[in-house]
């Protein structure tokens, strides 16, 4: 189909009612057709700015990530550096989770590499070695995506009385999901600061 010869919407509305759409009705909804009913256009007004879903989405995964910029964390304490930089982060995406699976397929990763530059010098800067630092970073990635994968859910529902033990807990008050991840991000950095002097007191590579 011919594209228009101008735009009857921005390329930044496509992407707001993009999100708009994802977060209401979840990924699978958004297709190029609904779309273009969201906005009130025809087809072809969509087409002058993507012709696929993917691209859509990946800027509309910008767009949501667009809040984080460089230089805005104290860089002199890695460890105070890790823990506030992820949190942004997971606040961000957890506005909009259906997202998640949109990131999680970005890769390798083609945006937001000025952070990532700033973050692994961060970690160099520390102490750690360069192969190191690269598994810290895909793995504070993979616990910060699980944690927002797990946000809403619950791992167990209607536990007989035979598993007492397990019943108490479950029964409690739980605590919300970005206090969960608070608690696993500290245990993360913290066992990394024992690894780092074990690390420095042997020697090791």
């Amino acid at each position: 189909m011919a594209r228009p010869s101008k735009p009857l919407i921005s390329r930044s509305a496509v992407v707001k009612a993009a999100l708009k759409i994802v977060d209401r009705d979840g990924l699978n909804k958004l297709s190029l057709k609904r779309l273009a009913s969201e906005v009130g256009v025809h087809e072809s007004s969509i087409y002058y700015h993507y012709r696929y879903k993917h691209d859509i989405l990946a800027d509309a995964l910008r767009h949501v990530l667009s809040d984080l910029k460089v230089g805005e964390v104290d860089r002199s304490d890695w460890k105070a550096y890790l823990f506030e930089s992820a949190l942004p982060y997971y606040r961000a995406l957890a506005k909009h989770p259906e997202m998640v699976a949109v990131l999680m397929k970005e890769t390798p990763r083609s945006f937001g590499l000025d952070f990532e530059n700033q973050t692994a010098g961060v970690l160099l800067d520390a102490g750690f070695e360069p192969h190191i630092a690269l598994a810290v970073r895909e793995q504070l990635e993979a616990l910060t995506n699980g944690a927002l994968q797990f946000a809403e859910r619950r791992l167990f529902k209607d536990v007989p009385e035979s598993l007492p033990q397990l019943r108490k807990i479950v029964a409690e008050k739980q605590i919300s999901p970005e206090e969960r991840f608070r608690m696993s991000l500290r245990a993360y950095i913290d066992g990394l600061q024992i690894q780092l002097d074990e690390r420095a007191a042997t020697g090791s590579p």
